[in-house]
């Protein structure tokens, strides 16, 4: 093999060779300060049924604050059971906001819109807050619009969350979507309590003015008493996940208060929370007697002597 000899250059100065040096460390530093740094990217978002950041994108849900510009960019670190992540479009964590709920069916599908794909790890998808379905991509990039089917949703009022795990990344992009669920996705009774107030008042006062007083009152007290029943759904190392069970007693009542003793919740569905006092929602307060509830929570610390009282409102 034939070598090839490079032309010698004349060796430097000491002093030109100092300026040189100079002038590469000068340069190296301009790059590094005009250089922008990266910044975080578009991503994807839950379009149908619409989540809690598609109805402040489509002006459904107002004053949602930044995420009604952005509702792909929802991104956190993973392991959060919050509908922001715990990232900053916080109002998304707002239960006590009147999120309108989507008729769903047992076996639904879910469109995503992608706007920046990445390497995907899992999909879980979460029914008030309990593992239901995890799909594995293994790694795979989505297509920019694409749906999952999910089967066997339990019928009535649920809150469906959503992890879409990044593969490469630390992060996850983060969903929640409001449910009625039905086997064939019919809207839920939001129509009984404006037409029966409506029809009673101008039929049976008229009618038997001196039964009437003496026979209300027992059939729809809204007085009775209530217990609540605590469990751990999951737990991690400075949290877990509670479920409370209300159930009406031997009457019917049309609102309920559970105080949460030992616990700091730091976020619930399927009621309003303060403080330590989780108070029903506009669709669950009446329960006939015997009748139950369900309801969720995130909390910091550890179960250990969690207890729950109910009231009835």
């Amino acid at each position: 093999m034939r070598s090839h000899a490079l032309p010698r250059s004349a060796r430097p100065t000491p002093g030109r060779l100092l300026l040189s040096v100079l002038a590469v460390i000068a340069l190296a530093f301009a790059v590094l300060t005009v250089a922008p740094a990266p910044s975080a990217q578009a991503h994807g978002w839950i379009s149908d049924p619409p989540s809690r950041q598609d109805l402040c994108y489509t002006g459904a849900v107002s004053n949602c604050g930044p995420v009604m510009y952005e509702p792909w960019s929802v991104e956190a670190k993973k392991g959060s059971m919050q509908c922001s992540g715990g990232g900053r479009f916080t109002e998304l964590d707002n239960e006590s906001r009147s999120w309108p709920r989507q008729n769903l069916k047992t076996n639904q599908v879910f469109t995503w819109d992608i706007v920046a794909n990445h390497s995907t790890s899992t999909w879980e998808y979460f029914v008030d807050g309990r593992l239901h379905t995890t799909i594995d991509d293994k790694g795979a990039l989505p297509p920019n619009r694409f749906t999952h089917t999910i089967n066997n949703l339990p019928e009535g009022n649920h809150k469906i969350f959503v992890r879409w795990n990044i593969a490469d990344t630390v992060n996850a992009f983060y969903q929640c979507i409001d449910a009625y669920i039905t086997p064939g996705g019919t809207p839920g009774p939001t129509q009984q309590p404006t037409q029966q107030p409506t029809q009673q008042p101008t039929q049976q006062p008229t009618q038997q003015p001196t039964q009437q007083p003496t026979q209300q009152p027992t059939q729809q007290p809204g007085n009775g008493a209530c217990t609540a029943t605590f469990k751990t759904n999951n737990a991690w190392g400075n949290g877990y996940q509670g479920e409370i069970t209300v159930t009406a007693g031997s009457s019917a009542i049309r609102g309920w208060k559970v105080t949460v003793n030992g616990a700091t919740i730091t976020q619930a569905w399927s009621s309003q929370l303060s403080g330590s006092t989780l108070s029903n929602a506009s669709w669950n307060g009446s329960l006939n007697a015997g009748a139950s509830t369900t309801l969720g929570f995130i909390a910091n610390g550890t179960p250990s002597g969690v207890t729950a009282t109910c009231a009835a409102a």
